[in-house]
């Protein structure tokens, strides 16, 4: 069920894995410290994405598509992996449960006003946990599905506020500090890192030693939509509004009509995005299953899927609550996490390969 997926599937994959809730969370975050100049920030937080990409492609070429902690035991220490990997399967907890509340939230404010949010989490949870089990093909083929249904709504949505855009919004252009613009490139940046789930994704892809150049296209694509995003935005509204907005690209979808026989498409593009969370949460969920089975050198995981579920239920529920904890853990906090797994940890797993490669030709000269 698991079978390998080809190089622009994992590509598509990475796109999902990012610009789902990347679209609803930064555009306020940016706008905050950039305004008009928000499209600076992002080309900013691409170039430090595409050089995390480029770390942890090279850890997938080291490991040569091995599983990762499994590959880390053998290079270093059983033990070292072990413990690796419960502060990995802690941090892959902890996210995914932090996108189910971003995807709780979406629903609560926007959709479902009266449901209870347990009750959001729970269903969303199941059919996220039906998608696991059905294997990482199974999830890259409809993904690779939701991704070309781009081709129909960035035209529509371009082509219904084509009368709402004044690209005099965008000025001035260059008026904030290089301070500023890197205060506003840190927040996406640490989206740009979560690339790193090719680490776990690398046993089932054709070919692992793409690994850099997957990475890098599902960046560009995703700071491209991300761009189209945030100038559509700003030339329908101007920088005030976004900055006072909690979902500013919704609201742009919420005006978008075609003459005066075609408006209110709003729940089009939600129902859209509804399915790109679903992937990129399954996404998450697969990578948190696969961290706990080479932790725990067990050979499935399908027993233990729902036992983890109910984990990022409950994290989800009671250490969330608040939405303005959440928000400002996605500001200020969520930078040192994924900086240490997202990029420290490929980062030192290139330093142990590259160690080992060296003590081995030493015992090579010495013989």
């Amino acid at each position: 069920m698991n079978g390998k997926i080809g190089t622009t599937q994992a590509a598509m994959l990475v796109v999902n894995t990012i610009l789902p809730t990347a679209t609803v969370v930064l555009p306020v975050i940016i706008s905050n410290y950039a305004e008009q100049d928000a499209p600076l920030a992002i080309l900013l937080s691409t170039f430090f994405g595409v050089l995390i990409a480029a770390v942890v492609g090279s850890a997938v070429r080291c490991t040569n598509g091995a599983p990762f902690l499994v590959w880390i035991g053998e290079k270093s220490s059983p033990v070292v992996a072990t413990v690796l990997g419960l502060f990995m399967l802690q941090f892959y907890l902890d996210t995914t449960a932090t996108i189910l509340r971003e995807f709780a939230n979406f629903l609560k404010d926007n959709v479902l006003v009266n449901t209870p949010v347990s009750v959001l989490c729970m269903l969303i949870l199941f059919i996220t946990i039906y998608m696991v089990r059905q294997g990482l093909e199974a999830i890259a083929r409809v993904n690779s599905l939701v991704i070309l249904l781009y081709l129909f709504f960035v035209p529509l949505y371009v082509f219904g506020l084509s009368n709402e855009m004044n690209v005099h919004r965008l000025l001035p252009m260059f008026d904030h500090s290089l301070v500023e613009l890197t205060l506003a490139s840190i927040t996406p940046t640490t989206w740009m890192s979560e690339v790193a789930v090719l680490l776990f994704l690398a046993p089932y892809l054709q070919y692992p030693q793409k690994a850099r150049l997957i990475g890098w296209t599902g960046l560009i694509f995703v700071s491209v939509l991300m761009m189209f995003s945030l100038i559509t935005a700003l030339m329908v509204f101007g920088p005030d509004f976004i900055k006072l907005s909690s979902y500013p690209g919704f609201a742009a979808v919420g005006i978008v009509h075609i003459g005066r026989f075609i408006e209110k498409l709003d729940i089009l593009f939600i129902s859209y995005w509804v399915l790109s969370i679903y992937l990129k949460l399954s996404i998450f969920l697969f990578a948190t299953v696969e961290c706990f089975k080479q932790t725990f050198r067990i050979s499935s995981s399908r027993p233990f899927i729902g036992a983890l579920g109910l984990l990022i239920v409950l994290e989800c529920l009671f250490t969330w609550q608040s939405t303005e904890k959440l928000n400002l853990y996605n500001k200020e906090g969520r930078f040192l996490t994924f900086f240490l797994f997202n990029v420290l940890v490929p980062l030192g797993a290139i330093v142990l390969d590259r160690f080992k490669k060296s003590k081995t030709k030493r015992k090579g000269w010495g013989t």
